[in-house]
């Protein structure tokens, strides 16, 4: 009795199919035929009026949907690049995207379903058309369509002229897909490679269910397929992607790479390829004491006064390891530097083989992401260097520094801060040391290098950070408005990742500023407008601090949405230095209140005597060891060095 149960549940959904795909598709058919007196034109009939008065309005509110997504790829392709690595955080923002402007990716999805479930009943309806004629004789159908059996089903292994069909089919489909990937605005949000992916699925299908169905339900699909071509070129007359997204268009065909480009490209490729293996390789063979890893090229300025120090005072040999394969490090002359590099994927291995007795870092999160500790050695010492001289507990995720067993902190506060974290998490103390920081060291050293005149006019540099919702996103337009007209030099030095994530921004910016002035700063490898301005305007970036304590000159901070990674920062009842200081080495000011940033400044430039007094104590403070946080570091890895080796 049981062994009924699938062929019982087999008839209930066939039944079910029957009532409610089958018989009204093919009460279509019979009204076709009746007009046609023709089983052939009947199904042409058929295959349009299903694609027109069926299917035609569900893709109008999926092609509409379609070019909502294609407005919004400028906006994903940013996504990607702030958020580059992290998968985590890119579907969370675009998730927010999608929620802010009310696009739905299933939506996209509708014809699809809509299609494979009309096949279901067509299949149905193919396979016993007579059925379907509600008492006409089948003596009295004539099945046969332009020399074609229309329902017997085409055999490889008996070739007969009914085999034009799946070609005819196969033709359509790929026409179809062809035009689709040229018009549609669903294809041009997509990559040219998953375009390429639907495409022979597409045709496959065809292919298949032309093969395995008569002969009838081929010609369904060819003419489908071609009404579907004329109603795609219908939906674009309608909806104009190139009239209501024709920004987004400019923007992608502005990131599509000449064949020349894609060459030179795919060439680059594999010379890394096979220069990351080679040095992959030589890294791993090396004896190594120890290890410098970075990220990008930038950060080796945050190492280079322990480096210099080391290269200087000592005979140990460094193996500095880079994600970055253009990073300054490889241009190194000296014997005792040795750079490596590495993509991050390799690096995971690296790390996880790792066998050291240091390594030095700026990256944070270690065993939260790609950098892993050891599993070949227990006793590696892992050390934190901080790429800025403020706090740990607001900007860096909470748990950023659990793993590691040193830091070399830049002030005070730091050591508070990790305190104080380590007595929340009960986790055991860290080696905790004074180094101060370094790149204060070369800001400062090169700063009385350039050391002159005054400037006859004032000054004015605005350098924000990169993070979203900058003085970029938000507020340099009523900055400027504010500050021109007054008699500044302004200079605006937006971060290198800014004009990278948004050139069309930085564009439009300098066009409607060029009358007035002002200058837009693209080349970052010197400081010189950072030592020679009066007075800088930031948001929540470094460079403020950095810019305070080389030139004892105040700071203009615009109150911009903060960027906080450790929600919890206030349960360390320690206020980060980020906010504490923000009016102490200069004034903040709130986005509300730009329009009188002019008085502002003048204000900040009248006191510049009483806020290089309160930079001066502020340093004393809060930086350990100016311009000696090299022979600081340096010397404490020395020490540990010959520790380890006498041990």
């Amino acid at each position: 009795m049981t062994d009924n149960y699938p062929q019982i549940g087999r008839m209930k959904f066939l039944g079910f199919i029957d009532a409610v795909l089958s018989t009204p598709l093919g009460y279509i058919i019979y009204f076709a035929y009746r007009l046609t007196n023709s089983y052939g034109l009947a199904i042409v009939l058929f295959a349009v009026a299903v694609r027109m008065f069926v299917l035609f309005p569900v893709n109008i509110i999926a092609h509409r949907n379609s070019i909502r997504l294609l407005k919004l790829q400028p906006a994903l392709c940013v996504i990607k690049r702030r958020f580059a690595g992290n998968k985590e955080k890119i579907s969370q923002a675009q998730y927010d995207l999608f929620k802010k402007e009310r696009y739905s990716p299933f939506v996209g999805l509708i014809p699809l379903f809509a299609q494979l479930i009309l096949i279901i009943g067509i299949m149905q309806v193919m396979l016993n058309p007579v059925r379907h004629m509600h008492g006409i004789d089948e003596r009295d159908i004539d099945f046969m369509f332009l020399g074609l059996n229309l329902i017997v089903t085409p055999s490889l292994m008996s070739p007969s002229p009914e085999l034009i069909m799946p070609l005819l089919s196969v033709g359509s489909a790929l026409c179809f897909c062809l035009v689709q990937n040229a018009i549609s605005p669903g294809a041009l949000s997509q990559s040219k490679g998953n375009n390429i992916v639907l495409t022979v699925f597409t045709v496959l299908l065809s292919l298949y269910l032309t093969l395995v169905l008569p002969v009838g339900a081929g010609l369904y699909w060819t003419v489908s397929n071609l009404a579907g071509i004329g109603a795609m070129i219908l939906l674009n007359v309608l909806y104009s992607p190139k009239k209501l997204a024709q920004k987004a268009l400019t923007y992608l065909a502005s990131l599509r790479k000449t064949p020349e480009e894609q060459k030179a490209e795919r060439k680059r490729k594999r010379e890394l390829s096979k220069r990351e293996k080679c040095d992959a390789a030589s890294f791993s063979a090396a004896k190594k004491q120890i290890v410098f890893y970075a990220i990008s090229g930038g950060q080796y300025k945050f190492y280079k006064a322990i480096i210099d120090y080391l290269l200087e005072h000592s005979e140990i040999v460094i193996h500095y390891l880079t994600n970055d394969p253009d990073a300054e490090v490889f241009s190194n002359q000296n014997a005792q530097l040795l750079p490596y590099y590495a993509g991050q994927k390799k690096t995971i291995m690296l790390m996880l083989k790792l066998n050291t007795d240091i390594l030095v870092t700026t990256v944070p999160d270690l065993q939260s992401f790609h950098m892993k500790k050891s599993i070949v050695r227990t006793d590696i010492e892992y050390i934190h260097t901080f790429h800025g001289p403020t706090s740990t507990h607001l900007v860096y995720r909470e748990n950023a520094f659990d793993h590691f067993d040193t830091l070399f902190c830049v002030g005070r506060h730091q050591v508070s801060e990790i305190r104080r974290r380590e007595a929340i998490a009960k986790l055991p103390q860290k080696k905790l040391i004074k180094v101060g920081y370094g790149l204060y060291d070369q800001l400062a050293a090169s700063y009385e290098n350039m050391r002159g005149e005054t400037n006859v006019t004032h000054r004015i540099l605005i350098a924000p950070s990169w993070q979203e919702d900058s003085i970029l996103d938000i507020c340099i337009d009523s900055i400027l408005d504010s500050l021109v007209g007054h008699g500044y030099e302004i200079v605006v030095r937006p971060h290198p990742q800014y004009i990278r994530l948004f050139p069309e921004r930085m564009a439009s910016l300098e066009e409607r500023f060029a009358e007035a002035g002002i200058k837009f700063e693209t080349d970052f490898s010197g400081n010189e407008s950072i030592f020679t301005s009066d007075v800088l305007i930031t948001d929540w970036s470094n460079i403020g601090y950095e810019f305070a304590y080389c030139t004892l000159k105040p700071c203009i901070f615009i109150n911009t949405p903060m960027k906080v990674m450790n929600p919890n920062y206030a349960q360390y009842e320690i206020e980060p230095l980020e906010i504490a200081l923000r009016d102490e080495v200069g004034v903040s000011v709130d986005v509300g209140n730009l329009g009188t940033l002019n008085q502002i400044v003048e204000e900040v430039l009248q006191s510049k005597g009483l806020y290089r007094s309160k930079i001066e104590e502020i340093m004393r403070e809060y930086l350990y060891y100016p311009k000696r946080s090299g022979e600081a570091g340096g010397e404490y890895i020395i020490r540990r060095l010959a520790d380890k080796n006498s041990g």
